[in-house]
């Protein structure tokens, strides 16, 4: 059995680390660390620091900012996307909830959003900025035929996305927010009877990390623990399905650092 060193931990890591968004003014660096006799390496980029460790085929992510929940995830395999996704939808969301906790919670809903408009500004893309009378503040773009929110609620340091628009534009919405698919023949697709065309088709795109049931509502949330869940839901369950079939949809617990790495695929 092949055992790994330290050398292909850190360069494993500064892999995860190229496919993780730089915030806070400063890139992530990576260096040779040790979890349990195990070769790891941390990545920081600046307030934020987590520990990558490889083991018997496995990947390992623990949390290893101060003041912070322990957290561990353990991603099969070391294809560098599946754990940079891992890191995106549990792992950072977590480490922002204990790093960002100011007195004064509105300013910090604003500069999250603000790293947000500025890297949609930076793909071509205008955003109305919201508010609403319950401390929720949010941006709000166009995707193709699609209208994509992103709010945030009081001093979360996670918030919701919601969209609506065409079908063919939610299976892509879709592909940021859930675990790369095994590959094929690794996961056998289960729907439920009557559950109607749009539910059957976004249960073919995604089988590895979606459900629905009979009344054609698809739900979804995230397989490594963390605060991330979503549903779908079309207008009309027994209605005929194509590409601009209208649904709607919405995913809450989704942090800044997933919000800014799925902007390319959601505008």
């Amino acid at each position: 059995m092949h055992t790994p060193d330290a050398a292909e931990a850190t360069s494993l890591a500064a892999e995860v680390a190229a496919l993780l968004p730089q915030r806070h003014n400063s890139g992530w660096t990576v260096s040779p660390a040790s979890v349990a006799a195990c070769p790891a390496a941390r990545l920081s980029d600046g307030p934020r620091h987590f520990l990558l460790a490889t083991d018997s085929g496995r990947t390992t992510l623990l949390t290893e900012t101060p003041h912070t929940a322990e957290v561990s995830l353990t991603v099969a395999g070391s294809a560098p996307a599946a754990v940079a996704s891992a890191a995106l939808r549990s792992l950072l969301s977590r480490i922002d909830s204990a790093v960002d906790a100011p007195p004064s919670k509105q300013p910090s809903r604003l500069a999250y959003l603000a790293e947000v408009d500025t890297r949609l500004r930076e793909l071509g893309t205008l955003a109305q900025q919201f508010d609403r009378a319950d401390n929720t503040t949010g941006l709000a773009w166009q995707c193709h035929n699609a209208t994509v929110s992103f709010t945030l609620h009081g001093a979360c340091a996670t918030g919701a996305v919601s969209f609506a628009g065409g079908l063919e534009a939610l299976e892509r919405f879709l592909a940021p927010f859930l675990p790369p698919h095994p590959g094929p023949g690794r996961v056998r697709a289960a729907v439920q009877r009557g559950c109607g065309g749009v539910a059957r088709r976004v249960v073919a795109a995604y089988p590895h990390a979606v459900e629905c049931d009979a009344d054609g509502f698809v739900r979804f949330s995230d397989a490594d623990g963390g605060p991330l869940q979503g549903w779908v839901m079309p207008r009309d369950v027994n209605g005929p399905v194509g590409p601009r079939t209208p649904v709607t949809a919405g995913i809450i617990g989704v942090g800044v650092d997933l919000v800014l790495s799925a902007l390319p695929t959601i505008t």
